[in-house]
């Protein structure tokens, strides 16, 4: 194993990697339609809101657990297991969404099983990349699996958009089955180092222990990853969150522009994300976490256009071209941040602790997630006149949160 690890591309990380890309495939086109359903159906930005954050809360219960099984058990079976159990949960919803006609409380429960499956998945996927890459590779590993993800999704949006506005809602959920069907099949071929750690005889205190521990190491003897931590959670209740209410809302409702553009929006901004992992890829060590903010301070402030659109005369087609760039650039930035900032966790969380830690770090995210969801999903409802306001707001918050990274992690460099 030793020697594989010396290459990047070897035969396990390839496997995680191609997985990963049918896998999210399928995840993006399930996850991207059902919210567009209720928003197509009920014409509300708020209870498109509701479905797009609610279902977070799963991810947040279920992604500590998932961190413990990825340090305690075999990460390859921990990912057959998942998507063999998402593809029988589709076929499921497939047969209960013929029978019922209530739109929200189905999608919500499919949406809250799909993360809670993609909670405890998503750790084990993490901490794969340090056990199949050597130190050397590992930031370009990282760049790899987003570049792959980001691919996945870009493609993913697109054709969401595309055969929902075509054909509606059942053809997505039958291509998302056997995506995940065809990536439990690739899981178990994968090998994978395996440390077999003491059994626990209690498992509540085996997670309360577990999760003391790595909250202990990030907030004690690391302080600087719960301070990145922070930074996560304010990048995503603001921005992110801002950008996957708002651009739906305001391509359909605001522009009067069809169902398709927004699955072509999201991909164009997925684009962004991709060349930002290729090039973060391409720079390894030399990109450190203080060089990455600047460009987010760039992708800030180039996302002001999309404010200015709502204040002066153009055609819909016009500002639907501007958004879409503009969330591009957006994209490009933040993903060169994530890259840097998982490459930096990973080198300085040791091995036994990295599912755990990661599980600890995701989190933030995922609530700041749910609530910023919520928030603009109402404030979109409630403001529909003044997107620039709202938009105009968000690009100031999110300044002065890389104002505070900025300070905080001043020094930091690349291994």
């Amino acid at each position: 194993m030793e020697m594989a690890l010396t290459k990047l591309w070897n035969r396990d990380f390839s496997l995680v990697l191609f997985g990963q890309i049918i896998s999210i495939f399928g995840n993006m086109i399930l996850s991207f339609a059902l919210p567009l359903y209720v928003l197509d159906v009920t014409g509300s930005a708020a209870q498109y809101g509701l479905v797009l954050g609610l279902p977070f809360i799963s991810l947040l219960i279920l992604t500590p657990i998932g961190g413990i099984m990825a340090d305690r058990l075999r990460k390859q079976r921990i990912m057959f297991w998942l998507d063999a159990g998402t593809t029988v949960l589709i076929i499921g919803f497939m047969i209960l969404n013929g029978m019922l006609t209530t739109v929200l409380p189905i999608v919500l429960v499919k949406l809250l099983a799909l993360n809670a499956i993609q909670g405890i998945y998503m750790p084990a996927v993490q901490a794969s990349v340090p056990a199949l890459c050597s130190e050397k590779n590992l930031a370009s590993g990282n760049a790899a699996v987003g570049v792959v993800n980001s691919l996945s999704t870009m493609v993913g949006l697109a054709a969401a958009g595309l055969l929902y506005g075509r054909f509606g809602l059942t053809p997505i959920l039958a291509v998302s089955a056997v995506c995940f069907a065809a990536t439990a099949v690739m899981d178990w071929f994968i090998r994978m180092p395996y440390k077999k750690q003491p059994p626990a005889e209690n498992m509540i205190k085996l997670i309360k222990g577990d999760m003391s521990q790595a909250i202990k190491f990030a907030v004690r003897e690391k302080p600087i990853l719960a301070k990145l931590a922070l930074m996560f959670f304010l990048f995503n209740m603001f921005m992110t969150s801002m950008l996957f209410v708002g651009m739906p809302v305001l391509i359909t409702q605001n522009l009067g522009l069809d169902m398709e553009l927004v699955g072509i929006n999201q991909s164009i901004m997925m684009l962004g994300g991709l060349i930002g992992g290729l090039v973060a890829g391409a720079l390894g060590t030399k990109l450190t976490i203080p060089k990455s903010l600047i460009y987010v301070i760039i992708g800030s402030v180039l996302a002001s256009p999309m404010g200015i659109v709502f204040l002066i005369s153009v055609t819909p087609m016009t500002a639907y071209v501007v958004m879409t760039i503009s969330a591009a650039l957006i994209a490009f930035a933040m993903f060169m941040c994530q890259i840097a900032v998982l490459t930096f966790i990973q080198s300085e969380t040791p091995s036994e602790l990295i599912g755990k830690v990661m599980s600890v770090i995701m989190i933030m995210p995922m609530l700041a997630n749910a609530l910023g969801q919520l928030l603009f999903g109402v404030l979109f409802e409630s403001m529909p006149n003044l997107p620039s306001a709202i938009i105009f707001a968000t690009i100031a918050m999110t300044i002065m949160v890389i104002a505070y990274a900025r300070r905080v992690t001043r020094g930091i460099k690349a291994k």
